[in-house]
């Protein structure tokens, strides 16, 4: 019993922390331009493709600066060429990010086939077992988990240190008192979608590492990433980060003690009961717009 309580702890910690990742970036585009973007788990698939595909060519230490940097690019050129000409409207935008989530899906299908593609960041596994934790975890697990927190620590610093990052913390908060302080709502939204696509790629890389990349990946990570930003709070990064947590050690728990085919059953009811008598979330909407 104690050894499965320890085993869930561990899992649950580590996994949140990419679930944390998943939903970061997500929830930073909806605070700032109000764009609920379906593109995002197209954009974490990327990240684990480009990374395969690099790693099969270079070092993984190298291939993994390079594909965050490439995945950071598409999400800002995805911006760039179609999203900012539609944005004022929901519904196309929403349509929009759809399509190119499946166009995606499609060109990967072509590419690729529908045949996971391995990859791995680190290699190799931990045995905890004589230490009275029931798993044997891999080492890019551990990774996975310093990549997260590391990810978060720098966005956090750069958000409320930096004079650039608290220029997205103000059009978050009102768009109309960020103009009046010659806040550029357009460069502010571009280097939001940089950083979420930055992140993104962090997430595909971790994702990929833990189970392969495959053309439909991207649909887990963008109804996790929807959960997370709805139970936390809509644009609250602190939220997501809570949330993360909260889901993460529900689906641990029902794994360890309910089984693996009931894993996500836990984070759908709490979701419900969240839309029900808590739609604000646990952090209510950190950001508004005039």
């Amino acid at each position: 019993m104690l050894g499965d309580i320890a085993t869930l702890v561990l899992q649950g910690t580590m996994i949140s922390a990419v679930y944390a990742l998943l939903a970061i970036g997500f929830t930073m585009i909806f605070g700032v331009g109000g764009t609920l973007n379906l593109a995002h788990g197209a954009l974490i698939m990327s990240g684990a493709y480009v990374f395969g595909v690099l790693a099969q060519r270079i070092h993984p230490a190298v291939a993994f600066p390079v594909t965050i940097v490439v995945v950071a690019l598409l999400s800002w050129g995805l911006y760039q060429l179609l999203v900012r000409w539609v944005e004022e409207n929901v519904v196309i935008t929403f349509l929009a990010t759809v399509i190119v989530a499946v166009a995606a899906t499609e060109v990967i299908l072509i590419r690729f086939g529908s045949s996971p593609l391995g990859m791995t960041l680190v290699s190799g596994a931990v045995n905890l077992e004589p230490y009275g934790i029931n798993a044997r975890p891999r080492i890019v697990q551990f990774v996975g988990f310093v990549i997260s927190w590391v990810a978060i620590g720098l966005l956090w610093y750069y958000i409320t240190k930096t004079d650039d990052g608290r220029s997205i913390l103000a059009a978050s908060m009102s768009e109309r008192g960020a103009q009046l302080t010659g806040v550029d709502l357009h460069s502010v939204r571009s280097k939001t979608w940089l950083i979420a696509g930055a992140l993104a790629g962090a997430a595909g890389i971790i994702l990929g590492s833990t189970g392969g990349a495959t053309p439909l990946m991207w649909l887990n990570p963008l109804a996790l990433a929807f959960m997370i930003v709805v139970i936390g709070g809509i644009g609250s990064i602190k939220g997501s980060v809570v949330a993360a947590y909260v889901i993460g050690f529900l689906e641990q728990f029902t794994v360890t003690f309910v089984g693996h085919g009931f894993r996500g059953i836990l984070s759908l009811v709490v979701l419900v009961v969240f839309l029900l008598f808590m739609p604000q979330g646990l952090y209510g909407r950190e950001f508004a717009h005039d």
